[in-house]
């Protein structure tokens, strides 16, 4: 406050000394020489620089209170928010505490704090996740437990589904190492990274039918035991699925009817023994599916997918280096755009001749063996068996 009053008299000083600089520092008369009249006018000028200098000391005033009000309310506002932060720390750890009891009733009770907390609390929403997924993967025998994992699958099925009213689609999810019986992720969305690595599917069936990935969902080291691994309906957009060293020990792979956009979907160094592979219209929109160094055994693989737009230098279907036993490939409902490299073909079938972007449908180096059946198309020099092994029938 005092600092404010020495700028006001400097301010007023400063003013005065200047006013009378620009008269030239004229003399004031004797009291003898006033009249009445020049004295009033003396007493008004003194009056209004009173009064000037009273209103600056008033402004200085005015603005000094508003500082300290803003301030104070910068206060509050921070200490509320620390309150906040408390508070929520306070049910973070008493959920943390729940999760980790020996009752399974006190554990459910801590998955459904943790899920509340985290739809409360958004800046640590993915924090919380993380816990719950963590307890996900630890393997924890005793009545009650089967319970506990699936009420956190429940929570996550039912914030990540395209109508959920507060989403966490957006947030990462790592199931790395779970096992899963009868694994539901049907018709959610996700747009982060969804990690199954080193998981492992049983049951009847493993469905990720209709859901949506918008970033990067991985499988690698997964062992589909279910009797089905279902992606029927998938949409992967701007992202990828990878599944390395994978494994399909169920009777159906079923990939038929989704749609990969700016997309795609690599099998590296996988194994396949499902009896039915199904790709049948995979529909393609800048997309592409790469078989790496795969191995297929008896088992009929439908590779007919639709293109819906595709630039002409990425071939659709790729598989290089793969290996191919009693095996038959169906082409028959417009499979586009297949590519063949380096791949070993022992007693296959390959069955269909599609003539839809003949430019794409290229089978190159490939080893056919025990009598593999091509059509006329691929029936070429490109194809041809190397010395040693038997011809193609037909």
């Amino acid at each position: 406050m005092i600092g404010w009053l020495a700028v006001a008299v400097l301010v007023a000083g400063v003013a005065g000394g200047g006013l009378l600089s620009f008269l030239g520092w004229p003399r004031l008369p004797s009291a003898g020489q006033f009249d009445v009249g020049q004295l009033l006018d003396l007493l008004k000028i003194a009056l209004s620089v009173v009064a000037g200098f009273g209103g600056v000391v008033l402004l200085a005033v005015n603005y000094r209170k508003q500082r300290v009000a803003e301030d104070e309310h910068d206060l509050a506002v921070q200490r509320a928010e620390r309150e906040v932060v408390q508070r929520f720390n306070e049910r973070f750890g008493s959920a943390a505490e729940q999760l980790a009891n020996e009752s399974p009733a006190v554990r459910l009770a801590g998955v459904y704090a943790m899920a509340g907390l985290a739809d409360d609390w958004a800046d640590k929403r993915q924090v919380c996740v993380d816990v719950l997924c963590g307890y996900f993967r630890i393997t924890r025998d005793g009545d009650g437990e089967f319970e506990v994992r699936e009420a956190i699958l429940r929570v996550i099925r039912d914030r990540t589904r395209p109508s959920a009213d507060r989403s966490w689609s957006a947030l990462d999810f790592d199931f790395t190492g779970v096992n899963i019986e009868n694994a539901d992720f049907a018709r959610l969305k996700f747009d982060g990274e969804v990690l199954f690595d080193g998981a492992e599917f049983v049951g009847g069936v493993a469905s990720f039918a209709g859901a949506e990935f918008g970033g990067l969902l991985s499988f690698h080291g997964a062992r589909f035991s279910a009797d089905e691994a279902n992606f029927g309906g998938i949409t992967v957009s701007s992202g990828k699925a990878e599944f390395v060293g994978a494994e399909f020990a169920g009777n159906k792979v079923d990939f038929a009817d989704g749609f990969l956009e700016y997309s795609s979907v690599a099998f590296f160094r996988c194994r396949f023994a499902s009896p039915v592979i199904d790709l049948s219209q995979l529909s393609l929109h800048v997309g592409r599916v790469v078989f790496d160094r795969c191995d297929f055994a008896d088992l009929e693989l439908n590779l007919s997918v639709s293109l819906d737009y595709q630039p002409i230098l990425l071939v659709p279907v790729l598989a290089e280096g793969c290996r191919f036993e009693r095996c038959r490939i169906d082409l028959s409902r417009g499979g586009h755009g297949i590519k063949l490299a380096d791949c070993v073909l022992d007693t296959v079938t390959v069955f269909g001749d599609p003539v839809a972007h003949p430019q794409l449908h290229k089978w190159q180096n490939n080893q056919l063996r025990g009598g593999t059946s091509l059509p006329s198309r691929y029936s070429s020099a490109n194809s041809a068996p190397r010395p040693g092994t038997p011809a193609p029938a037909g």
